[in-house]
């Protein structure tokens, strides 16, 4: 018996490392799109607050990844206004699911717009060539690029997961849980006062379908993001904004 219980021990205290290593004040902008739009609003649930804008007639429908999801008709875009939590230049990681049965062609599913000069964006991740590429980009204050792709098919209709991350040394590129081969050196990233995007890059918009649109200010590591793929993110507690209460919500689940 004193062996089991300290079995049990090992596990939660591993599981505890694991809540540790992730809070929920690390989520820095999550639409699940699950309700749809409270007239042109798109919910934040994160505890920023940072809610977007729908522009345009993107469509929410039931038919998402997970629970709902917004059916992009080439036309619309979501505008999430800036905020200090958003104005990341050391660690990050931006995670979409998407879905599309179209080619597309220069378009960021998620990136923050620069203001002042240089290139028009901060860092992003995108899809492109046909929807055969998938890429995350960072541009250093210097307005240098730092970018890696990963070749593919993504126009089948299917979901698929595309994170890009960056955590303070390299930039990485994800999708569905495999990470491109290269990963450039970048010292930061720049930033302003510029509004983060969903959907679109200028007037370049997506046709297809988003779901669980979400930004952190930590880079994940590749085990995570395969987890994240296979399992959907891991929920955090909401029963109170005291950490070791948020942790022990966790640990309760397993």
């Amino acid at each position: 018996m004193r062996k089991i219980g300290f079995l049990v021990l090992i596990g939660i205290l591993g599981h505890l490392t694991k809540a540790i290593a992730l809070q929920p004040d690390n989520v820095v902008l999550y639409m699940s799109f699950d309700q749809p739009p409270t007239k042109d609003t798109i919910q934040d649930q994160s505890e920023y607050d940072n809610h977007g804008t729908l522009i345009g007639k993107a469509k929410w429908i039931k038919g998402g990844k997970f629970g709902g999801a917004m059916e992009f008709d080439g036309a619309s875009k979501i505008e999430v206004p800036h905020s200090k939590s958003l104005n990341m230049s050391k660690e990050m990681t931006l995670q979409i699911w998407f879905k599309t049965k179209l080619p597309q062609k220069g378009r960021f599913l998620i990136y923050k717009v620069h203001l002042g000069g240089g290139r028009n964006y901060e860092w992003g991740i995108y899809l492109t060539g046909g929807s055969k590429s998938v890429s995350m980009y960072l541009v250093e204050p210097n307005d240098t690029v730092k970018w890696v792709s990963k070749n593919g098919d993504w126009e089948n209709n299917d979901w698929h997961f595309l994170v890009g991350t960056y955590d303070g040394k390299a930039v990485k590129c994800y999708i569905d849980g495999e990470q491109a081969d290269k990963a450039p050196l970048a010292k930061a990233a720049r930033t302003s006062e510029g509004s983060v995007f969903i959907g679109t890059w200028g007037n370049n918009f997506f046709t297809g379908l988003l779901d669980e649109a979400r930004i952190l200010d930590v880079a994940l590591t590749e085990d995570a993001i395969t987890e994240e793929f296979q399992n959907g993110y891991r929920p955090f507690s909401v029963e109170s904004k005291n950490k070791l209460g948020l942790i022990w919500g966790r640990i309760k689940s397993f």
